[in-house]
């Protein structure tokens, strides 16, 4: 990713980390420096592949980056033991703390989310790009975000386009920290890293009573229903085969058109596709709709409704009031009402006080729904 700004950074030459001697040089700077924060950023392969991992990891201190190579069969148990005692800066970090749990076992101790802070400022743009060009006139060239990181060798444009989420990272840091701390919302923010990093980072278990369920299976028939789940099936298997993301197997739309068509009678393969079908795969989505056809009505699956909604008169109205309230704290504090508080939260704290039958203290309302302390403190100013 190329950055332009009016500052010159000659020395932002990134070095690439793919041999043992290389990661040696890194781990000694990081062990030279054991207090110093560190940028971080991932790049992984979910838009090429089925099985989603780590292609690059970057790093950034002092004005360096280093692009360490996953891919190169390195022991990078000692790098992450290096990265684990010290604040990490990142951008989003959601997305980047559940891969590196899951693929390395890897947990940091602190870490500074630039994302949260611009939640946290008020900022209407909390895109790293709008951060950057916003605050240090830096322009991030986004052209290769769907780029195949799995490939190799890196072109030059990839190990520019890597470096540049990361080379920014510190000077951006120190500027949302000074306007945290000047707002008296530096608190807020470190409560909101502390938080992200003891969620679940578990991947969801897998669920065959779901799982098929894509965008638009409710529409279906149960008949036509009976057909997705099959040719859904067949489409999974063909992905892990071939390690390709399912879309690049059969787009969701192409599987309920399928569904419909085949639901309808429709049985030659060549009518049901409009190329053709590599023979391999062919006989597996015979299969799946000989399958679906011999199932009888009684094995067709229902539609999925959402349990049905008791009405709530008094939890309704209780939600209103805080509703009113929330977004009141929020325009004076110019956030934007949702950081505040969803709806699912402010479900959670009307039900919460209906039980208590009293309005309850920040610290019971925090304990009694799981919100962040400092959103129970401004929740729990005098409700009118």
């Amino acid at each position: 990713m190329s950055s332009t700004n009016d500052k010159t950074y000659a020395r932002l030459t990134p070095l690439l980390v793919a041999d043992a001697e290389t990661l040696g040089r890194l781990a000694g700077d990081l062990a030279a420096h054991p207090d110093d924060d560190v940028a971080l950023d991932t790049e992984a392969d979910s838009f090429h592949h089925y099985f989603e991992k780590v292609c690059l990891l970057q790093l950034a201190r002092a004005g360096t980056a280093w692009l360490v190579d996953p891919l190169a069969g390195l022991d990078l148990a000692p790098l992450f033991e290096l990265l684990s005692g010290r604040r990490l800066l990142l951008h989003g970090a959601d997305y980047d703390l559940r891969l590196l749990s899951r693929g390395y076992g890897f947990h940091p101790r602190e870490i500074f989310d630039t994302m949260l802070a611009a939640q946290l400022l008020g900022q209407k743009e909390i895109g790293l790009a709008a951060l950057l060009h916003g605050r240090l006139g830096v322009t991030l060239d986004k052209s290769s975000q769907r780029a195949d990181w799995s490939r190799r060798p890196l072109t030059a444009q990839l190990v520019t386009y890597a470096a540049a989420d990361v080379l920014h990272l510190h000077e951006l840091v120190a500027l949302l920290e000074t306007d945290l701390s000047t707002r008296a919302r530096l608190e807020w923010h470190a409560e909101e890293c502390a938080r992200l990093l003891s969620q679940d980072l578990s991947p969801a278990p897998e669920d065959p009573e779901t799982d098929w369920r894509i965008k638009g299976s409710n529409a279906l028939s149960a008949r036509e229903r009976a057909f997705l789940r099959e040719l859904w099936s067949a489409r999974e298997e063909r992905a892990r085969t071939l390690d390709l993301p399912p879309f690049r197997v059969l787009h969701n739309e192409t599987l309920l058109s399928l569904a419909r068509k085949a639901a309808a009678g429709e049985q030659d393969l060549g009518s049901l596709f409009p190329r053709p079908v590599p023979a391999g795969f062919a006989g597996r989505l015979k299969e799946a709709l000989e399958v679906a056809r011999a199932l009888p009505a009684t094995s067709w699956p229902a539609a999925r409704r959402g349990e049905a909604v008791r009405p709530e008169p008094e939890l309704e109205k209780a939600v209103y009031g805080l509703k009113g309230h929330r977004d009141s704290v929020a325009a004076r504090l110019g956030l934007d009402p949702g950081v505040l508080a969803s709806r699912a939260a402010l479900v959670d704290i009307a039900r919460a006080e209906l039980a208590a039958r009293a309005r309850l203290a920040p610290a019971e309302l925090a304990a009694a729904t799981g919100i962040s302390r400092w959103k129970a403190e401004l929740l729990g100013e005098s409700r009118s």
